[in-house]
């Protein structure tokens, strides 16, 4: 596993993302870890919202389901949370088995969440959601490492001029300073 929330693939040619699934409720953790097994996620489940907390300090997740629910901790504090710490950039998913209003679901938004899924879940549409979240972290997470490469090919590249310039006679670089 790296730091950004992908394990090594079993080949490994490609990093597999790893899912975060918060519910209080087994059947529920074992449900969403069904739909989802075999889709190339690696998933980690947690069954309360400290739980989920002290998972997020020891990893990144491409994305994470949490239920809005819980005794203790729920949803939005966890999610408050999260955002408010490493996981301020995770997408997470809201899943509730109860009917919210629209100002239970705003405040589901304004804690960090990006979308929502009632109960009964689709589970095509958990998988369609999850696949474009995993998908965006995968290339975002490239994108970052091309990133690093490409500094350090420009500090070798300064470093380099530098030591060039180190070569060359003075009267030579005077040559080139306006008068």
């Amino acid at each position: 596993m790296d730091k950004d929330g992908a394990a090594d693939s079993p080949s490994g040619s490609e990093p597999r993302p790893t899912v975060l699934i918060v519910d209080d409720t087994p059947a529920n953790l074992e449900a969403f870890s069904c739909v989802l097994n075999g889709e190339g996620y690696d998933i980690v489940k947690a069954s309360s919202g400290q739980e989920a907390l002290k998972l997020a300090l020891q990893r990144e997740f491409a994305t994470i389901l949490l239920d809005v629910r819980m005794p203790g901790m729920d949803g939005i504090e966890t999610a408050t949370f999260l955002r408010a710490g490493r996981g301020r950039f995770t997408p997470i998913i809201f899943v509730s088995a109860y009917e919210n209003t629209p100002f239970e679901v705003e405040r589901g938004y304004l804690a960090g969440a990006i979308d929502y899924l009632f109960s009964p879940v689709d589970p095509d549409m958990l998988r369609s959601k999850v696949s474009f979240l995993a998908e965006l972290h995968l290339r975002n997470a490239e994108i970052e490492r091309v990133l690093k490469e490409l500094q350090e090919q420009n500090r070798a590249q300064e470093s380099r001029i530098e030591e060039l310039q180190k070569l060359l006679p003075n009267s030579a670089l005077d040559a080139d300073r306006p008068s």
